[in-house]
């Protein structure tokens, strides 16, 4: 399965994860193995689940927006010229802020993976909170990054099904017993505090960053996020001989590798004073339910909308 871009369709330049490219129908990426194959997104896939948070999410921060500017929102109210400008200003604001947001997860990432390597990166006062969290779960987690950390923001295929996806962390972690406890001021008052399955050895881990939201926060399409990058068969990752500087010889950083059976996956939810480690079922049925969702992202894709108009009446009255 080939993606391709619907005609007329733009790309962009943005700070995408390597091999990925910002069109004005999301992203895609290329195919370094199959030069000019497009491969839709993962997070493109997913745009396409209406999230029940989103809507009261935008309005939260719409109405925060109008508050801060109140008096200009009085004196627009004079004047209807002066009311639209406004209004656009309104509607606009929580795109806005949300793109904020998703700059600074993205630099997040970017300092994470620096930890991850051992690289130099400039000092960052909006990130290092984020990035002082992530340390903490390294040292709680006992993770020697040496040691214990695969691979750090890799790309990953799935030729045949025609996607790919960016993976945060591949690292080996190990546990005190096939299950763990919950944190306790997280335990589900609805829900018996059950222990979540935490097998010993190789983790795939998805970070999430967030200003609002707790860090037990999970949504709906975090489980199929990672059953599609765990179910995609080929890596393209500099091997840890490689990025440590110990092999023999030299590897690009797209060096093409079979995707390791995962002994589990969860995502990483990074605050500014706090972390929450969450194991998620990944699982086949999360995988089908993604699957599922791409014919629908093709078709939205390449769905013209402007011929359609609404028609004039039928005139049946002038040929009686």
């Amino acid at each position: 399965m080939t993606a391709h871009l619907p005609e007329g369709a733009q790309v962009e330049c943005d700070d995408s994860p390597a091999h990925a490219l910002a069109t004005d129908h999301g992203r895609f990426y290329s195919d370094p193995g199959e030069p000019g194959r497009l491969l839709v997104s993962v997070t493109n896939v997913l745009n396409q689940l209406a999230i029940d948070a989103l809507a009261p999410a935008a309005a939260k921060v719409t109405a925060e927006w109008f508050a801060e500017h109140l008096p200009d929102a009085l004196r627009a109210a004079a004047d209807p010229g002066e009311l639209a400008a406004f209004v656009r200003q309104a509607k606009a604001a929580y795109r806005e802020q949300w793109e904020k947001r998703r700059e600074l997860g993205s630099r997040v990432h970017r300092h994470a993976r620096a930890v991850n390597l051992g690289a130099p990166i400039a000092p960052d006062s909006e990130a290092e909170p984020f990035v002082d969290s992530y340390r903490r779960w390294l040292a709680d987690f006992g993770v020697d990054i040496e040691r214990d950390v695969i691979a750090a923001e890799c790309t990953m295929l799935h030729r045949d099904a025609g996607y790919a996806g960016t993976s945060d962390l591949w690292v080996r972690l190990r546990f005190d017993g096939p299950t763990s406890p919950l944190v306790p001021r997280y335990r589900p008052r609805s829900l018996p505090p059950d222990p979540l399955p935490t097998p010993s050895g190789l983790w795939l881990v998805d970070i999430k960053t967030s200003l609002k939201h707790p860090a037990s926060t999970v949504w709906e399409d975090y489980p199929l996020q990672l059953a599609a990058l765990r179910n995609a068969p080929v890596a393209l990752v500099c091997p840890p001989q490689c990025r440590y500087g110990t092999a023999a010889d030299y590897h690009e950083p797209d060096h093409e590798i079979p995707t390791p059976p995962f002994n589990g996956v969860a995502i990483l939810n990074l605050r500014t004073t706090a972390y929450g480690f969450i194991p998620l079922p990944a699982d086949e049925a999360a995988f089908a339910a993604f699957r599922r969702l791409q014919p629908v992202t093709d078709y939205v894709h390449h769905l013209d909308r402007r011929p359609f108009k609404p028609i004039q009446p039928p005139r049946l009255k002038e040929a009686s």
